[in-house]
């Protein structure tokens, strides 16, 4: 009877098998193994475009929240572009630094299921290429690519998170004159040596109803201002804002006779809002939180903290042997005197306990990060031994069941990593295995996957019931 042939060419032509039946191969034709290196390039021209694909997917995907808040720093506060693609751009770094070793899971998916399906892999084995080997060159990149990430991290990632802060806070503090379009039938504080309050703002044409204005900038008593409508216009990023009162009053004592109140009417009055002394230079600060710090400062940083630690325990001690000596050599006349130095001792071993576990969860805290810059670049490794086997035993092309599977094992490694943090920042579990073990969990998952792709074992065997 007639067997269909089915032909499988790898491509590159590295070679040909001929399949008899669509899953055994024997070998027919001239299936010369081409050179190792010639295949490892093909394999990771494979992952090229997968990577590149879902290094964009997943960026987007985390993006849309900068880009809704970079949207409404432009549209609703008088932002400029450039300074709203710049805050936009420092946040690219934490995006990144989740984005790739996700998109490398998509990738392997992606590469090693199109290889399954287009019977590459069965031609490779033929030709005696182990899965191994053709799983090593993606292996030896992942490291490349994780020992790149850390450096990110290190380098990058707390710098851009520092810089991301910094503009943050300019921006608010910015926003005090501008947030009069935002509250309206309350009076506005904070905007130099002037009060506002205004009934009603359309936002949409810069126009103010019911305006009471008072300044207290003044070397005299202050001057209430008061207009029916007026004008809002917004210069040099916020820095300065332009008050036009159209047809208003104003109202203050005189100076020379504080009994006496003068008011007059104006048809025209500017008011220039601005705060030069806190204005005109872009917040800086110089304080960095643990995400921006480098590896080094963290490290100082825990370390400082572990000695406090060690110090106040130092004080817990001593204070106990002398309380406890005290107690020895106190008499029966003194009961009621030793009643009191323990209730006083009691209130002072509970403040250094207090210090003592502070420093402690703060030294926690600090090697949390220091883990976490080298255990989430790790996760390209785990992800190549997770995703390169499970790619060829399902056999799948599509796009959309690998970016479907990815997102099931990363948000299952996330939250891994977010309860392990927490769990360590409370001092319940070491840093280091609330950091590592997600990629212990999945590593030594991808390993028994690995092991079920060399030796053609599948996922799971059908009931023969």
């Amino acid at each position: 009877m007639y067997q269909p042939r089915i032909h499988a060419t790898l491509g590159n032509g590295v070679g040909r098998c001929i399949f008899d039946q669509p899953h055994h191969c024997t070998l027919s034709a001239t299936l010369q193994a081409a050179p190792l290196t010639t295949l490892s390039r093909y394999i990771l021209r494979q992952h090229l475009g997968p990577f590149c694909f879902g290094v964009t997917l997943i960026a987007f995907a985390l993006m849309i929240d900068a880009v809704l808040q970079v949207m409404d720093q432009v549209l609703s506060k008088g932002v400029s572009l450039g300074l709203a693609g710049q805050l936009f751009l420092y946040n690219l770094a934490w995006i990144l630094a989740l984005a790739v070793p996700m998109a490398v899971l998509i990738a392997t998916l992606m590469a090693f299921g199109r290889l399954a399906v287009d019977h590459e892999i069965i031609a490779t084995k033929a030709s005696g290429v182990s899965f191994l080997q053709l799983a090593r060159p993606v292996l030896g990149a992942s490291f490349l690519l994780t020992v790149l990430m850390v450096l990110f991290n290190d380098l990058v990632l707390p710098d851009w998170n520092h810089q991301a802060r910094n503009l943050s806070a300019d921006l608010q503090r910015r926003k005090a004159a501008l947030v009069l379009k935002q509250k309206e039938g309350s009076f506005i504080h904070g905007l130099g040596a002037y009060s506002l309050l205004v009934h009603r703002v359309d936002q949409a044409a810069n126009l103010l109803e019911g305006i009471t204005v008072l300044d207290s900038g003044g070397q005299g008593p202050p001057t209430t201002l008061r207009a029916a409508s007026g004008e809002l216009n917004i210069y040099d990023e916020g820095r300065y804002i332009r008050l036009t009162l159209n047809e208003g009053e104003f109202v203050r004592f005189d100076e020379g006779d504080p009994e006496r109140l003068l008011r007059g009417t104006f048809t025209r009055q500017v008011v220039h809002v601005q705060d030069p002394q806190r204005s005109l230079s872009p917040y800086q600060s110089s304080f960095r939180s643990d995400r921006e710090m480098d590896i080094a400062a963290l490290y100082q940083a825990a370390r400082e903290q572990r000695q406090r630690q060690q110090g106040t325990q130092r004080i817990i001690d001593s204070t106990l042997q002398v309380f406890i000596a005290s107690l020895d050599t106190a008499g029966t006349d003194s009961a009621g005197q030793g009643v009191q130095q323990g209730h006083q001792a009691e209130k002072f071993l509970q403040k250094q306990w207090n210090l003592w576990e502070h420093s402690g969860q703060a030294a926690d805290t600090y090697w949390v990060e220091i883990h976490k810059k080298f255990s989430i670049p790790f996760a390209c490794v785990v992800f190549v031994l997770l995703g390169a086997p499970l790619g060829a035993l399902l056999r799948r092309r599509g796009a959309a069941v690998s970016v479907g599977i990815s997102l099931a094992f990363f948000w299952t490694y996330w939250m891994f990593l977010i309860g392990g943090e927490e769990l360590a920042d409370r001092g319940l579990v070491p840093p280091a295995l609330s950091m590592w073990a997600p990629n212990l969990v999945f590593g030594a998952l991808g390993v028994y996957l690995m092991y079920c792709a060399v030796v053609d074992r599948p996922l799971w065997r059908r009931s023969t019931r």
